[in-house]
Formats: structure tokens, C-alpha cells, sequence
């Protein structure tokens, strides 16, 4: 509430919002509702740089997708030297994996890889990793895909980019001529940690 007085003699008595004496609690409802769409349109949600298909191979801190982002996932080793998450924006629709470890206790060779499949239970991986974590370095996170037309899970493992320690289920339903039993010809799950497929 404003009073104002000239000379001893009060004028009015108004809330005065931007020099608009006249119109009171209208006009500060008005300049409030005005400063929330001002916020909206000012929010994280318009300055991402990409969408679904145009995420792909693109960095997410570059095109403003972590500032959204939020964790599908995360798996850690038992002794907590390792950490993987499997990362996602809403306003991207974009996916990605990160890692994180100890540089006391974690492995000397940590990789980290992004796995991506258009059907959980089977068909080709894709993938695409970081790479090898330099000495020193805590952290890392590989570039996104697009989460719409993918199924997608993060890993570390101290192989290889491209080692999967926990890859697709390959069943083999002839094996040979003498049997016609199903076989799982999967690797062993070893030298690493994967999120779900997701």
C-alpha cells in the first residue's frame, strides 16, 4: 500500500505498481501474472539446442541437456570405486551414460560405454563410449542418442570401449545336429557393471 500526501493533505491511498496508481490490486496481479510467463519462457526447458533425433552423437552439456537431466539408473561396485549412470534429459529426450570413480581404489583402466539396441532381447548393439579415463580424471560421460527410438544401458568395464560385460542373451536354438536344445551363448558377465536395459 502507497500513501501519498502533498502539503500536509493526503491524495490517495492505492497500491501503485509501475506507476499505475489507477487500477490497484488489478494491475499488481496483472504484472505478476506477467513476470511468471516471463519466467517460463526464460526456463531451461526453451534453451536446449536439440530434439530426439537431432541429439544423437551430440554433447550433452553443449546443447544444454544436463540441465535437466536426471538418472534412469545407477549401478555401483560393491567397494563404491565405480559408479555408472545411465542419464536422461526430458527436454531432449536424449540418453547418455556417466561414470564416476575413486582414483584411490578404482581399477586402473575404467571405460565407459553407452550401449543402445532398438530391441531388448536381441538384434545388433550400438554403442559409444568415452573411452579410456586418463590418469587423474574422476569422471566422464559419453555424447547422447535419441531415447525415442532406442533401448539404451550404460557400463563400465576395464577391457575394452567396446567390451560389453553384461551383453545381449544369444540363444542359439540349433546348436547342432544332434540336439536341438536351446543354448545360451552369451559371454559371462565379468570385468564390469551395466545398468538395465531401458
Amino acid at each position: 500500500m502507497l500513501r501519498l500526501v502533498r502539503h500536509g493533505e493526503e491524495i490517495c491511498e492505492v497500491m501503485c505498481v509501475y506507476g499505475i496508481r489507477r487500477w490497484g490490486p488489478a494491475a499488481a496481479a496483472l504484472t505478476l501474472l506477467a513476470g511468471v510467463f516471463q519466467g517460463i519462457h526464460a526456463s531451461p526447458a526453451s534453451a536446449a539446442d536439440c530434439w530426439r533425433a537431432t541429439c544423437s552423437g551430440k554433447d550433452p552439456i553443449q546443447m544444454g541437456c544436463d540441465d535437466d537431466a536426471e538418472i534412469l539408473q545407477q549401478v555401483t561396485e560393491p567397494d563404491e570405486s565405480v559408479a555408472v549412470r545411465l542419464m536422461w534429459s526430458p527436454n531432449c529426450q536424449g540418453v547418455w551414460a556417466k561414470v564416476s570413480r575413486d582414483l584411490d581404489t578404482s581399477p586402473d583402466y575404467v571405460y565407459l560405454t553407452l550401449w543402445t539396441t532398438r530391441d531388448p532381447d536381441g538384434g545388433i548393439e550400438a554403442y559409444d563410449t568415452a573411452g579410456l579415463l586418463a590418469d587423474g580424471v574422476a569422471g566422464a560421460y559419453t555424447k547422447m542418442q535419441n531415447w525415442k527410438s532406442t533401448t539404451a544401458k550404460a557400463c563400465w568395464n576395464d577391457v575394452d570401449s567396446q567390451y560389453d560385460p553384461e551383453p545381449l542373451r544369444y540363444i542359439i536354438n540349433d546348436p547342432s545336429t544332434t540336439t536341438d536344445k536351446p543354448v545360451d551363448a552369451s559371454l559371462p558377465v565379468m570385468h564390469g557393471l551395466c545398468t538395465d536395459w531401458l
